[in-house]
Formats: C-alpha cells, structure tokens, sequence
C-alpha cells in the first residue's frame, strides 16, 4: 500500500514542469492528471518505446483528432456495409480484418479454390485459415469490397502522414496498431495536449517520470493480485461463488473466442506451471482501428480474448481453479449491476468489499466498481453497513432481498415507483440491517462547517530550495511462483488496464437490455452451511448481443 501511495504522489511530480509553466498551466495540469489517474497509469505501462511514440504523437493532438475523424467515417462505411448481412456472417467477416493483409490475399489475382488458395494465405495462422476459406467461398463479393474499403483509408492515411516528420510518422503508424491506445489519447484529448507540450520542452526529463511511474504502478497491480489470489484461497466460500458467477456471465454473453480452440494452446512445462503459447495466438490479433470493434460490443474491446480474460481464471486439471488476475472491470460491473447476485453469492459480494477496503486508492476493477456500486446506492448503503458487511454475508444477502423485491414492487407498481430510502421505510422489519444503519446515520449531528483559519501575520518566504529529482525504484526480483499460472505474452497489462478502467463508457448514456429477475423469497437470515441454492432460470438477452448496449 505505501509503494502504491507513492505511485499516486510521483503523477504530482509530472506537474512540475521545472518551473517553466506559468502558476496557473501547472495548476491545470495538476487537476487533469488527478482527474484521469488510470488513464496515466495505463500509459505508463507500456513499454519504454511505446511510451515514447505515445508522448511524440501527443505533441500533435490536431493528428490524434485527424485520425479520429478519417477512423469515424472509416468504420461507419465498414458497418453499413456488413448490416444487410446475419450477424453470424459479420462475425466471420470482422475476424478475417483481424489479420493484416489477409483480406488482400484472398481477393489480389481473382478467386481461388484448392491448392491456390492454400498457397494465398499460407503465410497466415492456421487457425484463421478455415474461416477464411469458408468466407472466400461464399461471401467473395463482399471480401472485394472490404478489400476497396482498405484501398481508401490506406490512401486517406498516407497523405494524413506526409504533413509529418518521419518520427512522428512512425510514432502514429506504431499506435495504429494499438487502438487502445489511440482511443485513450482522444477520448483524454486535454491531457494529451498538456503532456505533449510538457514533453516537447523536456522530454527525457518526462520519460524519467514515466519510467519511475511505470515500476510502481507495475508493483502495485502485482502486489494487489498476489493479496487478490491469497485470500481466495483463505475463503473456499468467496471462492466457489467466484466460479459460479462466471458461469452466470458465460451464459448470459457467451464468448467471442468461440471459434477458436483455445485448450491446444496451453502446455504443461514440467515444473508447477501451465503455460500458453502466445507468438501467433488469436487473441494477439486486434480488430484493425480503421474499421473500429464490433458494433455489437457497448465498449471498446479490440481483442477477441480468451474465454478466461473477463473471470480472472481459468480450470486447470481436475476443475481446480487457477487465479491469473483481477475478475475484468466489465465482470465486475455486470456483478453489482444485478442486485440479486448479492443474494445468491453474498460470501462473493463481503469478498470484493473486504478487498476494496485493502486498496482503495487502487484504479483496479474492483475498487472501481465497489466505488461506484456505493456512490450509486448512498440512500441505504452506509459507510457503517459497508464495514459490517464485508466480513458479514449475511448483510449481503438481505441487501441483495431487498434491492430485488423493490426491484419487483416497481414493476407492478410502474406509475409511481418506490426509491430505496422509500421501499425501506416502508418495509423496516423485513430489512433490519439496512434499517438500523440507515436509522443510525440519520441520528447522526450534522457538524458545522469550521470558521477559516486567520491568515497569518507575515507571509511564509517561498521555498528556493530545487525539488529533488525521485529516486527510479529497483526492479523488483522475480520469485518463483507456488502456483499454475498462464503468460498473457502479448496480450499486454497495459491493454488489460484499459478494460478495467473504463467507466467513461457508453453504458452510461445507453439502457442495458433487460433480464428477467429472478423471484427471490425472503429466506431466514441465517449464515448459509452449503452452497447457495439454485438459481431460477433467467431468459437469455435477446437481440442476439454479446454486451450490454
């Protein structure tokens, strides 16, 4: 936790642009980088020379929005294009993209079938190949005109570029490929433009920050998922909850890797570890930034990756769990989205809060969505109740009862629903828990706000002492690990971090699709001795989505 605090106190030290800003630029850029935390942590873990072209692209902003622009009109082309098709056949199509040049292969020199074909994409990962063949054979018309599509953006793309120097050329080219990264920069364009100015006047002085911000922000994830693996293993309840609902969200959005044989990939290296081979695996591969990710996904999500990517886990021999990260911030957020998990997974619910407690200046999925679940629920949910209920499931399964019977009283009741404070009131004796805490605060005092403090006689004479530079930490030493454990390889934490910290999403501006709740009767609260008892069966999202739009 200390090394963590220290990772949030060095994003002061990029404000401190050696006393060449005017008072009023550092005060500014001092309240946009504590504004966007996770968005400079995620950069900072890129490696040293994708952080270099991100800061040398980020001296241009006017070209980070050109491409946004070209990329808007680029994607929306590509998608009026496949909309006339079954979604079954864009998902075919939309993989195809995935692989740069393959397309072209297929198409350049006419149609091909058998060994010419064979020859065409030999070149390319088996995996893709038939897939790629089955689209030649019946979709080749609609290849050709993606294949035009490409033509056009690649020629709008190259004259976009010759305005520039060859390094800030080759820095946009490198980030083309990293969409994730394109999309942070625009969608943080203040940011962007602030630190690439810092960085045109000092640049190895900023690169030093970021290096230093790197390790810590690195260390810290580290440690937190270490802590993370730990108490799993310390709370067998939590634990079988945790596989439970994955199995719940499996069902509900299904996975975008389906095609894909992913059990080939993994091996066992001899010694303790499960390992995974990565140089040419499908999830490497991302949706190219021209065409943008599947219209069907309501954030970005620019890799089809694996089915363990969103739990945090995967099933090793003998169905034992194996933790390799955090469960992903959208699993999360999907978890304390539906109250009723609360209800059936209540040891689950007491886990993520308990964790929160342990790291909450943490940008992380948990911490994120366990501050934004509280921010939403304020009426009922005290900081009194929270404390309790992290190590009491049994304060869990009564919020989860009541948020979902209010839930059901609402729909028969759609003219003049009930807020929580409401529904609460009215039901103290069904709820006592959450009655008693909500009572407790509201006996409270309000305290008065504490007269200014006098402002002293003589003014303090400023401090002309030059700031030390911070001290680069030292590499962490790599211990063995006593656990099976899969190398993501290429599939970066920077990229990982994006996923989890993205609550700027459009989720926030579009309804979820609606899930039929289950009926829950009030049960005794009592701590459960077994596993919780089965879940009603629940209608699958309709419209054919994998996310929530």
């Amino acid at each position: 936790m200390k090394r963590y605090l220290k990772s949030l106190a060095m994003l002061g030290w990029l404000v401190l642009p050696l006393l060449v800003f005017a008072q009023t630029e550092k005060a500014l850029l001092a309240q946009l980088l504590e504004e966007e935390q996770k968005s400079v942590e995620a950069l900072a873990l890129y490696p040293a020379p994708t952080r270099v072209a991100i800061l040398e692209a980020a001296k241009y902003p006017e070209a980070l929005i050109k491409l946004e622009s070209l990329q808007g009109k680029t994607s929306a082309t590509f998608k009026s294009l496949l909309e006339n098709y079954p979604k079954a056949t864009q998902e075919k199509v939309w993989d195809l993209t995935r692989y740069p040049g393959l397309v072209a292969a297929i198409v350049e020199g006419g149609q091909k079938w058998g060994i010419d074909f064979d020859v065409a994409v030999q070149d390319f990962p088996k995996e893709i190949i038939p897939r790629a063949r089955e689209v030649s054979a019946d979709y080749y018309p609609l290849l050709t005109e993606v294949h035009r599509l490409n033509g056009q953006w690649s020629a709008a793309y190259n004259d976009l570029l010759a305005t520039y120097a060859q390094p800030t050329r080759d820095a946009l080219q490198q980030l083309v490929d990293l969409p994730e990264v394109l999309t942070l920069l625009t969608d943080n364009i203040r940011l962007t433009v602030l630190v690439g100015d810092l960085y045109r006047q000092h640049p190895a002085w900023l690169m030093q920050q970021m290096d230093s911000l790197g390790i810590v922000v690195a260390e810290a994830r580290a440690k937190e998922l270490e802590e993370w693996n730990k108490s799993m293993e310390e709370d067998p309840a939590a634990k079988e909850e945790l596989e439970q609902a994955a199995k719940d969200y499996t069902e509900e959005y299904g996975y975008d890797d389906a095609y894909y044989d992913y059990d080939d990939d993994l091996y066992y290296n001899g010694r303790d570890r499960y390992e995974t081979v990565v140089e040419y695996a499908y999830y490497y591969y991302n949706y190219p930034y021209w065409f943008g990710y599947p219209h069907w996904y309501p954030y970005p999500r620019w890799r089809p990756y694996p089915y363990w990517y969103d739990w945090g886990f995967y099933q090793g021999p003998g169905n034992v769990i194996i933790i390799i990260d955090l469960p992903s911030y959208w699993f999360v957020d999907w978890y304390f989205y539906y109250p009723w998990h609360h209800y059936y997974y209540p040891h689950l619910s007491s886990h993520y809060v308990n964790h929160y407690y342990g790291h909450r200046t943490s940008s992380s999925s948990i911490t994120t969505n366990v501050k934004n679940w509280q921010g939403r629920t304020r009426e009922v949910v005290t900081d009194e109740w929270l404390n309790k209920a992290r190590t009491d499931a049994n304060s869990f399964r009564e919020y989860g009862k009541f948020e979902t019977e209010r839930e059901k009283y609402n729909r028969s009741h759609a003219d003049k629903p009930a807020t929580p404070e409401q529904y609460l009131e009215k039901n103290n004796r069904r709820y006592p828990d959450l009655s008693k805490a909500v009572e407790r605060k509201q006996e409270q005092p309000r305290t008065e706000p504490k007269p200014p403090m006098a402002k002293p006689t003589e003014p303090k004479k400023p401090d002309m002492q030059p700031r030390k530079e911070p001290v680069k930490p030292a590499p962490r030493k790599e211990e063995p690990r006593k656990q099976p454990t899969i190398d993501l390889g290429k599939v970066e934490q920077a990229q990982k971090h994006h996923q989890d910290a993205w609550e700027k999403s459009k989720r926030e501006t579009t309804p979820r699709p609606q899930v039929e709740k289950p009926k829950v009767q009030p049960p005794k609260l009592k701590p459960p001795k077994q596993a919780p008892a089965p879940r009603p069966e629940r209608k699958p999202f309709t419209g054919g989505q994998k996310g929530r739009d």
